[in-house]
């Protein structure tokens, strides 16, 4: 019997526990995250060899826009001899490596304590075998929960939350409807409940006037969760969010009628995120408006929102690296610049995804060499 009817299987039960109907959210747990069965948990899944390619994959890049970061918040934190670097849903563990071997280039005191959060056991063996190649003493921890509070913590995710559960819904006759998986004679397929939602979005009065009837999509109970459990964490410091996503404005636009959600399997895009659980990721992309609303409500301030090509492009030490490139016309350098090219440009990477800067506990502004490209009124 194969791993992924054996998830099938403990899918259909959970149908049926259920009354018949599953809301998504628990399918997408259960497909992602089921211990020795889910996807995170039992593939090879990042790098070429792997069924999709992140920014730690593309080179340098985004390691040098982080240490820019890293040490723009160093300073404001006072320039702390103790401080804390923690990363959260760090895959294979490539980008925390690569950011740690460029902030040790900098006029900065090296993080006292390093920690990967990261909840997959498989990509826990990943990063452990890789950080003791490279000869960094880092703490692996399954959740943010383990942590005690601490101050001057600066935290890093890319891609985190695109990953997180998510519930859909229908919107029909000025009122949500939740869309979950049952049972068809083909397999998993959708279908919307009976009764209206009690807990549905909190999408505003105006978009949601704007919305087209029959219109669905879906939305990220856990943002909430996730925030909170950073604040617990983060007495005084930062936290720096990468990932694709809209503005809730541009997220429910009457246009996009049929949500976000895609799966990814060897590399392409496949629709049906019902379709062989355990064998292909899914993600949505992220309402960053409900995000920032989230860390507000915990007392994280948000201080800058920009797209990814307008952050790097904009940062000191990957201007750098492009002029130590731009004489040299050898394989790697060319390669390279490619790689850049997608991230930065905005047919690429570079508008799709976006950066969002919070803050706890101290006083700080923008980062100086960003103040012209934040975008934060637009959430």
């Amino acid at each position: 019997m194969s791993e992924s009817k054996s998830l099938d299987q403990i899918i259909e039960q959970r149908i049926k526990n259920a009354g018949g109907f599953l809301p998504f959210d628990a399918f997408m747990q259960a497909a992602l995250y089921e211990p020795g069965l889910g996807y995170y948990e039992s593939k090879t899944i990042f790098g070429v060899k792997g069924d999709f390619v992140t920014a730690a994959d593309l080179g340098p890049w985004l390691s040098l826009g982080f240490s820019d970061l890293i040490f723009w918040a160093w300073q404001q934190m006072g320039e702390p001899a103790e401080w804390t670097l923690l990363e959260q849903g760090g895959g294979s563990g490539k980008l925390l490596v690569s950011t740690l071997n460029m902030i040790s280039q900098f006029s900065m005191k090296a993080p006292s304590h390093i920690i990967s959060v990261e909840h997959s056991a498989q990509l826990q063996d990943r990063q452990r075998e890789l950080f003791a190649r490279c000869g960094f003493e880092i703490e692996l921890v399954s959740s943010l929960t383990e942590l005690e509070a601490s101050e001057n913590v600066i935290v890093l995710s890319n891609e985190l939350p695109d990953a997180f559960p998510v519930r859909c819904f229908r919107w029909m006759q000025n009122q949500f409807f939740e869309r979950g998986v049952v049972l068809g004679p083909d397999g998993f397929d959708w279908q919307d409940a009976d009764q209206q939602l009690a807990d549905g979005p909190d999408i505003s009065r105006k978009i949601l006037d704007a919305m087209p009837d029959g219109y669905f999509s879906e939305w990220n109970p856990n943002l909430t969760g996730w925030q909170q459990d950073l604040a617990a964490v983060v007495q005084s410091g930062f936290v720096f969010c990468v990932d694709y996503g809209y503005s809730q404005q541009e997220y429910y636009r009457p246009g996009r009628v049929e949500g976000s959600l895609l799966a990814h399997v060897k590399q392409q895009v496949n629709e049906d995120v019902l379709a062989n659980p355990g064998e292909q990721d899914i993600t949505a992309h992220i309402d960053f408006t409900a995000l920032k609303q989230a860390g507000e409500a915990v007392g994280f301030e948000s201080l800058l929102w920009m797209s990814q090509g307008g952050w790097l492009a904009q940062s000191p030490s990957v201007q750098a690296f492009v002029q130590s490139l731009a004489g040299l016309q050898d394989k790697e350098s060319m390669h390279l610049m490619a790689h850049a090219k997608r991230m930065l440009m905005p047919f690429g990477m570079g508008e799709l995804f976006k950066l969002l800067v919070q803050s706890k506990g101290l006083k700080a502004g923008k980062p100086g060499y960003l103040q012209q490209f934040d975008h934060l009124d637009q959430l």
